[in-house]
């Protein structure tokens, strides 16, 4: 477990422990720890559905 510097738990505190996978290169998620949390709504629902058409457009399927 590896916690961010700075953090001090106090002693005796009960904690939950969540594996955390890393993103898949190139998908919104890794863009997200790429760019910080603070890109507004907007702008992630165009990077999506310009990852969506690369992705047709890499599975050959014709876009309009």
């Amino acid at each position: 477990m590896v916690l961010e510097e700075g953090v001090v738990l106090q002693e005796g505190l009960q904690v939950d422990i969540v594996p955390v996978e890393e993103p898949q290169p190139g998908s919104p998620a890794a863009l997200l720890e790429v760019w910080g949390s603070d890109v507004p709504h907007d702008i992630w629902d165009a990077v999506e559905m310009a990852i969506e058409e690369l992705d047709r457009i890499d599975k050959g399927v014709p876009f309009f």
